[in-house]
């Protein structure tokens, strides 16, 4: 039991650490686009790309490519056992 409240007391840990530079970064990204306003030089920060689709759309090609290897190499091991049955077919005539 104790070790299951340590692990769930590290999960909580890293939640905050996560929460903490989320925080951070975002007071970056604040005081960057109040720069930016104030130079009128540069263009306001955007964060319009969604890293998570990205990962999902790796995995997804991923997965694809190895259920193709898989179809292949099953495809392979029959045109084995297809060529080991045709050679003992002549080997009997």
């Amino acid at each position: 039991m104790e070790v299951h409240n340590a692990e769930g007391a590290a999960t909580n840990k890293q939640r905050l650490e996560v929460l903490e530079e989320q925080e951070e970064l975002i007071q970056d990204e604040a005081k960057q686009e109040e720069e930016a306003k104030e130079t009128g030089a540069a263009k306001p920060v955007k964060d319009d790309v969604d890293l998570d689709e990205k990962e999902e759309a790796r995995r997804a090609d991923a997965e694809a490519e190895r259920a193709e290897a898989a179809a292949e190499a099953d495809e392979a091991a029959k045109e084995e056992k297809r060529e080991k049955r045709e050679n003992k077919d002549d080997t009997k005539n």
